[in-house]
């Protein structure tokens, strides 16, 4: 069926609805209470063909009788949550999006009227598209195509050059393409919906198309990413050290506290919501009133490091993000869609203290420097940029990692200890069995030795 039939068979229908009385199964859904410039319908205050459409006048000679050539204009005059005054990136009537054309399941035609760049009709349609795997039936919410296979038609490499439908073919990947009508426009703000029975993660659980856009300058963690915005997020109040905090769901438009990348994470990673088996309550171990953890939410504890044990760009005062660690192994695409390492991080990292060689290319070494933490070919004078570590202690870091083959997850947690200081866990075997902090230094008792007690190289 021919656009122009589509809509003349839609006119007839509301014409003859509109004459014969409107059965309650067939009321279209009203409008949120408001002053809107277009005409409602007098009698019901709905949406009617007269609404969008003028029979004897047409604005900008676009051939649709449309009351405004401005299409988006026309658009927000009703749906205001669109964001076209910044713009949205995807609105932007100079770089937005321009529909590809047809791929991943639609027959919607290539857009090619370069003037209606950035227009919503590039991914709606007012009167509906059908949906070609379900003869009969409209894609849901006027859209052009199905859940991530509409942002796949942009999002794989050409036009938008970060190629996102790639991560999602990798071994570790957020399951966004594993299943279809999860999420649901009414699911945020009740736990369940985004729990072990309901799990799911689609584009738009983690982006607002209406409202993303890019950073004129970088933030600084924990501020979330302007790509990120616009939607919901779980804010927390901290209790005491290793407990679950008080939760507070804040949805896409609340504006009442900054929005920061974490928050967004804990919709499905913290006990907000339950969590399949073996998955950190990562609400908890990130809780600022823990003895250490990485700055996730906050600066952390141990701010006296020496700024050279880190690589450039870091230090003890500087906050991180999730997607610092856990993001796609291809630098060229942020954020964490898929990766081919692991627990869907950037570089390699093995969750066992067994003994191995450690590689520079390891998670760890993004952020803290190999040649003082894991090298015995350095200078006393690198090597002294951790504590522990020549000349203070002969058998600090280096030895370990190097001599012994003892890697970092051995004695260290890579997101935060509710007990200990500097990371520290024990209870791993091989690993430690105790740890015991002083003022100049400490002692421990591992699994493969007596206790040992140590000196550190400068003040904590």
């Amino acid at each position: 069926m021919t656009r122009l039939n589509r809509f003349l068979s839609a006119a007839c229908i509301l014409l003859a609805s509109s004459l014969a009385g409107i059965a309650a199964a067939q009321t279209p859904a009203p409008l949120p209470a408001a002053a809107f410039p277009l005409p409602l319908d007098k009698k019901m205050n709905m949406v009617r063909c007269t609404t969008c459409h003028d029979a004897h006048f047409q604005s900008g000679g676009n051939g649709m009788l449309l009351r405004s050539g401005d299409i988006n204009a026309l658009c927000t005059d009703c749906h205001t949550l669109a964001d076209t005054a910044s713009p949205a990136a995807h609105l932007d009537p100079s770089t937005g999006v321009l529909w590809p054309g047809p791929q991943y399941g639609t027959l919607f035609p290539r857009v090619t009227d370069t003037s209606q760049r950035g227009f919503c009709s590039n991914c709606h349609q007012a009167h509906g598209w059908p949906d070609e795997a379900n003869a009969g039936q409209d894609y849901p919410s006027l859209l052009v195509n199905r859940e991530e296979n509409l942002c796949f038609a942009c999002h794989d490499g050409s036009p938008a050059a970060k190629n996102v439908i790639a991560s999602f073919a990798k071994s570790y990947r957020h399951p966004t393409t594993d299943y279809s009508n999860r999420h649901t426009t009414t699911e945020d703000g009740v736990a369940a919906n985004f729990g072990t029975s309901n799990r799911h993660a689609e584009c738009t659980d983690c982006h607002d198309a209406h409202v993303a856009r890019a950073d004129a300058t970088a933030p600084v963690a924990p501020a979330a990413w302007n790509s990120i915005r616009g939607v919901s997020r779980i804010a927390v109040t901290n209790g005491a050290a290793g407990t679950a905090p008080a939760y507070t769901y804040r949805g896409p438009t609340d504006t009442t506290a900054p929005v920061a990348e974490y928050q967004l994470c804990f919709k499905c990673h913290s006990s907000w919501t339950t969590r399949p088996a073996g998955q950190s309550d990562l609400a908890v171990r990130f809780n600022t009133n823990n003895p250490s953890f990485h700055p996730v939410e906050g600066q952390g504890k141990n701010l006296n490091i020496n700024v050279n044990s880190f690589v450039p760009g870091w230090n003890a005062l500087r906050t991180t993000y999730c997607s610092d660690c856990h993001a796609d192994n291809d630098a060229s695409v942020r954020g964490p869609h898929g990766s081919q390492y692991r627990y869907l991080l950037k570089r390699p990292y093995v969750a066992s203290g067994a003994s191995r060689t450690t590689a520079a290319t390891e998670a760890c070494f993004d952020c803290h420097t190999f040649a003082t933490y894991a090298s015995t070919v350095s200078s006393d004078t690198v090597l002294g940029y951790s504590r522990f570590n020549r000349p203070g202690f002969e058998e600090g870091h280096s030895f370990h990692v190097v001599k012994k083959g003892a890697p970092c997850y051995a004695c260290h947690d890579s997101h935060a200890s509710s007990t200990k200081p500097h990371l520290i866990v024990t209870g791993r075997v091989p690993g430690l069995n105790s740890y015991t902090e002083t003022a100049t230094g400490g002692s421990c008792s591992p699994t493969c030795h007596g206790t040992q007690t140590y000196r550190i190289n400068y003040a904590r």
